[in-house]
């Protein structure tokens, strides 16, 4: 539990000091219970304390009323109104030095200007609850940041989470795209061992061709050796073919004819 601000006693009325002392030490109330009771008992002594005041004190507050105001007190005003433009998470936590000039000026101030300043010097009678106060903004304000945070990261989540169906549809299509050029692969490195092959077979037979040429070059010369001797051989004919034809197919009706009267012959007998 938070402790109540430190507020000097001799600052409040008598009638209210004893109020104080018995609400910061009732420990079963709460720290804002406590500070209510502490403040409505001030009131009601500052009250109780202005139904008192004799009507020399009300002259005397009418005459600072419509009386102008010493470049002195002024000047303590202005030092009022330094305190007051302070943080007022820092005000609240100690305004001593306000009633410290406030009591300086006692019976000085326009009624109306004391009684403006009067809770202002006791402001720290809101020190717990303008402190939790603020301690909820700056939660909620963590709150909002963390929220938004949140929010961003969700998005992050969304976007990474797309990315990632992304990348793996893509895998997918990059590893059924790496079989197939690794099938074509495997089908060019057949056709290329193929074609090496064929090309040491041509290579082979190149190397074979100087040889069968020289060969077939002897075989054309001892041919053409034979075809002149065989050309130097042939002798003129004479007469012709028709001629030599006739001459064994006259001879050769000799001959059959003979057999045929030879077989006659013999059939009659």
């Amino acid at each position: 539990m938070q402790e109540l601000p430190s507020i000097p006693q001799d600052a409040f009325p008598d009638s209210v000091a004893p109020t104080l002392l018995l609400a910061s030490s009732s420990a079963p109330a709460t720290d804002e219970a406590l500070l209510r009771q502490a403040q409505d008992s001030l009131d009601n002594s500052l009250f109780s304390f202005q139904l008192g005041t004799t009507s020399a004190e009300d002259e005397v507050i009418s005459l600072a009323e419509s009386a102008p105001l010493s470049e002195e007190t002024k000047a303590k005003l202005q030092e009022i109104l330094q305190f007051l433009n302070q943080d007022i998470g820092h005000l609240v936590r100690d305004a001593k030095p306000i009633r410290t000039i406030l009591k300086s000026l006692k019976g000085i101030l326009p009624e109306s200007l004391e009684e403006a300043l009067h809770p202002a010097a006791y402001i720290e009678s809101h020190q717990i609850l303008v402190l939790k106060a603020q301690k909820r903004l700056s939660d909620r304000l963590h709150q909002e940041q963390a929220i938004k945070q949140r929010d961003d990261l969700k998005n992050l989540v969304e976007t990474t989470s797309g990315k990632i169906v992304s990348l793996t549809q893509s895998k997918a299509n990059m590893e059924q795209s790496k079989r197939g050029l690794e099938a074509k692969r495997e089908r060019l490195i057949k056709e290329l061992e193929q074609v090496t092959q064929e090309i040491a077979d041509v290579d082979n037979e190149l190397s074979q061709l100087p040889s069968a040429l020289q060969q077939l070059e002897a075989e054309k010369q001892e041919q053409a050796r034979q075809t002149y001797q065989l050309h130097k051989s042939i002798k003129p004919i004479p007469g012709s073919a028709e001629a030599d034809n006739k001459e064994i197919q006259d001879a050769d009706d000799i001959r059959l004819r003979a057999i045929s009267v030879i077989q006659n012959a013999l059939g009659s007998l």
